[in-house]
């Protein structure tokens, strides 16, 4: 395995060997890779290549943007403020590439050289994956229960979707049927982060209570929306 083409051909098969969800259909559109998976779910990659000639013509750098979607998680917080989701579903936007995810061990970027046989190095960059990314999978696909377990970790929470964090925070509290976690862990974290780029819809209102809490309780009620019945 020498050449870039070669290279995602081999991280498209293992991706599909180790995503801990079941896989209903597999795309490969040269460096865009879509994984439609359970819960009408997909799970998304863009690798990022960097061709380094002058080192050698198989050299080259490789960065990765992926994504998860979540059509059910991201009306939770969409639809109870009458506003239409105009993100396309998308719940988690994990990036190797920007200045924010230094505080991961994820590496920016990875050099892979002009060598005879890449597998060592595109097998550590799969590791960094399964590391930084993979835990996302399963809370934001399945096992929804699980999700304000990442609220216990602010460098988690940036991967959420934008500006939302907030407002996913409250709907899975009273899903979980955890209304305590809202007054005892969601508001002390967002105020703690004020001035900052996350929580914005909490920083947007004037009363989170009446323009954030109650709005999804009462859509979560009309519509006897459950975790249980997912």
């Amino acid at each position: 395995m020498e050449t870039k083409a070669e290279v995602l051909k081999y991280i498209f098969a293992r991706i599909q060997q180790i995503l801990p969800v079941n896989i209903v259909e597999a795309k490969k559109n040269r460096d865009y890779f879509t994984f439609m998976v359970e819960n009408n779910c997909s799970i998304e990659f863009y690798f990022q290549t960097t061709q380094g000639g002058h080192a050698g013509k198989n050299t080259f750098c490789m960065g990765v943007s992926a994504k998860i979607r979540n059509s059910f998680l991201c009306n939770l917080i969409s639809t109870p403020f009458n506003k239409i989701d105009t993100d396309g579903n998308i719940i988690v936007c994990f990036d190797n590439n920007i200045d924010w995810f230094k505080q991961h061990q994820m590496s920016l970027s990875y050099f892979f050289n002009n060598k005879s046989d890449k597998t060592f190095d595109v097998e550590n960059f799969l590791s960094d994956l399964k590391k930084d990314f993979f835990p996302y999978i399963i809370p934001f696909v399945k096992r929804y229960t699980k999700i304000i377990d990442f609220y216990s970790n602010p460098g988690h929470i940036q991967h959420i979707r934008t500006g939302k964090q907030f407002s996913l925070g409250v709907a899975c509290s009273l899903l979980c049927r955890q209304e305590e976690f809202i007054e005892e862990i969601l508001v002390p974290l967002a105020k703690a982060n004020e001035g900052g780029w996350i929580f914005r819809d909490y920083f947007g209102c004037t009363n989170y209570i009446a323009d954030i809490v109650e709005p999804i309780k009462n859509y979560i009620t009309d519509n006897n929306i459950s975790f249980d019945n997912i």
